[in-house]
């Protein structure tokens, strides 16, 4: 009866649906590969597109920048790897308006009816300042919230730390506690997932992005590349013009390793 049932509606009625009503909250489905296979149009509007369709059979490398997609990949396949579900995980992940928002994800194993891992459901949130995160420390949340309004405008860690009422190395301690990165590093990959985001999606000139970002210059952009991506910014965009098929980790990696 309730297979029928089930076997019966048409598909994107059920999880996709009703995630799409919860403000805040986001629905996906990845294969083996970590593939996109399902989701809601909210999660797909949160990566730039109209709709889930469009994104199916595409991963993380093709709307991430390597060092947020090779975390999500990394806990994917852990996941998988194991039958292990990861709960509450907080991350960095891309937003549409060019930055980055703290989620907290949790990601669950899908299995056939063999009982063999055929891929993950995930279901992620925004951090608001309400939650846990931010309960005992609303200063971080001033931060994080200032960084994503104002990436684009120079910004120094003492800026920062004045935003949120406190000292320079309380700020350090706190980020690092809460976040797991110093808030260099997150200004940093801020302004790098904005820069990709472009480089991936327009023509417009390498100099003129490093400005748009929020970078002194295009030689400081690079140098960010460098250190975060390991390629630089043009070679980053070639990736994408030149390898129209969806990305995965084993793509990626070999064309980092070859320098293309």
């Amino acid at each position: 009866m309730q297979s029928d049932f089930l076997a019966s509606l048409r598909p994107g009625q059920l999880l996709e649906a009703l995630f799409d009503c919860v403000p805040g909250a986001f629905f996906f489905v990845k294969d083996r590969e970590s593939r996109f296979m399902a989701g809601g149009r909210s999660f797909a509007q949160t990566l730039g597109e109209t709709s889930m369709e469009v994104m199916i059979g595409k991963t993380d490398y093709d709307y991430s920048p390597d060092f947020l997609a090779d975390g999500f990949y990394a806990d994917d396949q852990r996941v998988m790897g194991t039958g292990q579900a990861i709960y509450n995980n907080i991350e960095l992940v891309p937003s549409a308006d060019g930055s980055l928002d703290w989620l907290c994800t949790t990601k669950i194993p899908l299995f056939d009816t063999q009982g063999a891992v055929v891929g993950l459901a995930g279901v992620a949130r925004i951090i608001r300042d309400h939650d846990a995160v931010y309960a005992e420390h609303p200063e971080m949340h001033r931060i994080v919230n200032h960084v994503r309004q104002h990436y684009r405008d120079k910004l120094s860690i003492a800026d920062l730390a004045t935003i949120g009422g406190i000292s320079v190395s309380s700020q350090e301690r706190l980020f690092k506690k809460t976040f797991g990165l110093t808030p260099l590093m997150y200004l940093r990959r801020t302004r790098l997932n904005a820069a990709c985001q472009l480089l991936r999606s327009t023509a417009v000139g390498l100099s003129d992005i490093s400005v748009q970002c929020g970078f002194n210059d295009q030689t400081n952009m690079t140098r960010a590349f460098r250190q975060e991506l390991k390629i630089t910014p043009l070679k980053y965009r070639r990736n994408f013009s030149e390898k129209p098929a969806p990305r995965n980790k084993r793509k990626t990696s070999m064309v980092l390793r070859a320098g293309i």
